[in-house]
């Protein structure tokens, strides 16, 4: 009587440890479940499937519980189905992209060629220039021609002493004559009223002539000194004119503007001495592209 009194209240325990035990798994609870497994051994003594159904927790409640210390085969060995998904899509290697190398360039040097204005300064490098169209050089002018004339070698001239546009007249038909040569025309210092006649007397040079050669107007130069220093202003009035009424294909060269910039120097206010007359034989090689030549 007693024993089955046991085995009664061993059964009641039996029905109200069980729901509690589920209540525990299925809530997440953090008891480990061999602790579980013991509790309900040693509380409860009956069949061997008996205790299997009430210790061992179900599949689903193995994959949610993180932290138990019991293992199985399923959460400790992977899936074949795993391993050939991590042996078919191998984590490709990138290949390195390789760098453009860029090539340098240079760019070719232009031969520089000879201005017709000569500015800028003097440098040390040697500069190549074309060789001129003409190296033959004829003056037209007065005084100042004559003296360029004596102090520069190598040039010819048609020049006179105190001469004005009457002289140009009476010699032009000679000048005209002059085939592959430049020909510089240097007038007005003693008749700086006569600008315009002078223009006509240009503007009436033969077009055969203009392009058989090197024709140049080259401008009235300064003067200096208390005398004719005053004469500076009809000077510029003159060139200024002329340079604005060029006959087509005739070039203008005003070394005026040059000898005032960088200096000169005169005999008499009027006439150069022999360093200025180089210097402006100089600027007209040079205009002409004859750069390498010495006066």
């Amino acid at each position: 009587m007693k024993e089955m009194e046991k085995k009664r209240n061993r059964l009641i325990l039996l029905m109200l440890i069980l729901p509690l035990a589920v209540i525990l798994i299925s809530t997440g609870c953090k008891k480990k479940r061999d602790d579980l497994y013991q509790f309900a051994i040693t509380s409860v003594t009956t069949s061997d499937s008996s205790s299997e159904e009430v210790s061992m927790p179900s599949e689903s409640e193995t994959v949610t519980e993180t932290e138990s210390e019991v293992t199985t085969e399923t959460e400790t060995e992977p899936t074949e189905e795993t391993t050939e998904t991590e042996e078919t899509t191998p984590t490709p290697t990138p290949k390195p992209t390789p760098k453009p190398t860029k090539k340098p360039t240079k760019k070719p040097t232009p031969t520089p060629k000879p201005k017709i204005t000569i500015k800028g300064k003097k440098t040390s490098k040697k500069i190549v220039y074309s060789k001129p169209k003409y190296t033959e050089y004829l003056f037209v002018g007065d005084s100042r021609t004559v003296g360029l004339d004596d102090c520069v070698s190598g040039i010819s001239s048609i020049a006179k002493v105190g001469a004005k546009v009457d002289y140009l007249k009476s010699v032009l038909s000679k000048v005209t004559k002059t085939r592959k040569k430049n020909v510089i025309f240097n007038f007005g210092v003693n008749d700086l009223g006569n600008i315009n006649k002078y223009i006509k007397v240009y503007k009436s040079l033969p077009k055969d002539f203009i392009k058989n050669n090197n024709v140049i107007i080259m401008s009235v130069n300064p003067t200096d000194g208390s005398k004719y220093n005053s004469w500076n202003k009809d000077i510029n009035s003159f060139n200024s004119k002329m340079k604005k009424n060029l006959p087509s294909g005739v070039k203008y060269l005003d070394t005026n503007s040059r000898l005032k910039k960088e200096g000169f120097s005169t005999r008499d206010g009027v006439h150069y001495t022999t360093e200025t007359y180089k210097k402006i034989a100089k600027l007209t090689f040079y205009f002409c592209g004859d750069v390498n030549r010495k006066p």
